[in-house]
């Protein structure tokens, strides 16, 4: 259902940097309309059955892909408040029915869903999109010196003292879901602690480890309303070897086995350091 606004004077503004566009436009609404506005110039989600219908916050004119992202709404006549319904703390609130509200909205670029940052990226539902952060880093880890000897023509091997150590690269990076309607909470419990069964990311098999996600709302107002943003930490050891890339369930091994240094371990009951898995769970909606 439309809501009757105007558009202010003044409005709109537009600004054009690095990171994209910025916009705000200004309306003007009756007091009783601020929220039905509000709703669809954020956008929802309903469930209708086991599905989820998608209402797409409202996009600039002319400049697609550049939506709502937050609201500011005000009197627009301050002075001149209407306190008949404020009957306590909890119940009722200034009205301001002759000057009605001011809804100032901005809108900003969002990734283009067609052109991700990154073409092997989990594909997730309609209306929401992922961003990617990465930091690098390394691990050190020292291997016996049986394993070793000096590079000289009588090969003499290392003292018992020295322990060649080896620097891994690693990296950390975050999968940050955004508009998410419901958080998949079971795929999270069950998937922390264990590494990838496909190629995730651009790693190969086994070289991504789920460690855990950060969960916060977000454009909440009121019961029903709003969206949530789950942050996904994920962090990635590959190490390239002759025929194969060794990832978390894999150790150094001073004797190698078809020439490979670095070789999978398992415990007394034939398993593996990490369970391997399929992290795609993570990027579907919950029940």
């Amino acid at each position: 259902m439309s809501v009757p606004f105007e558009e202010l004077e003044g409005s709109p503004t537009v600004s054009i940097g690095p990171e994209g566009t910025v916009a705000r436009r200004i309306f003007r609404v009756a007091w009783t309309d601020w929220l039905p506005l509000a709703r669809q110039l954020i956008g929802s989600y309903r469930r209708v059955g086991e599905q989820f219908h998608f209402v797409p916050p409202l996009e600039f004119p002319d400049l697609p892909g550049v939506v709502v992202t937050a609201l500011d709404v005000a009197p627009m006549d301050p002075e001149n408040p209407d306190g008949a319904e404020v009957h306590s703390l909890h119940s009722g609130t200034n009205r301001y029915p002759a000057a009605g509200a001011r809804i100032t909205a901005t809108y900003a670029t969002l990734p283009d869903p067609t052109e991700p940052p990154r073409g092997d990226l989990p594909a997730v539902p309609h209306g929401t999109y992922l961003t990617f952060r990465a930091d690098l880093g390394s691990d050190f880890i020292t291997t016996p010196n049986r394993g070793w000897h000096w590079e000289a023509t009588d090969d003499p091997p290392l003292p018992p003292d020295v322990h060649p150590g080896v620097v891994i690269p690693t990296g950390v990076f975050r999968l940050i879901w955004h508009r998410v309607a419901v958080p998949n909470w079971t795929a999270m419990r069950q998937l922390r602690g264990k590494v990838n069964a496909a190629t995730f990311v651009g790693g190969p098999p086994g070289t991504v480890l789920f460690l855990g996600a950060r969960v916060v709302r977000e454009f909440e107002f009121g019961r029903g309303f709003g969206f949530w943003r789950v942050e996904y930490l994920f962090s990635e050891r590959a190490i390239d070897q002759p025929d194969s890339v060794a990832g978390w369930n894999h150790m150094y091994k001073e004797q190698p086995v078809e020439g490979q240094h670095w070789v999978r371990v398992l415990n007394v009951a034939g398993q593996f350091q990490y369970t391997e898995a399929d992290l795609t769970p993570l990027f579907a909606f919950g029940p």
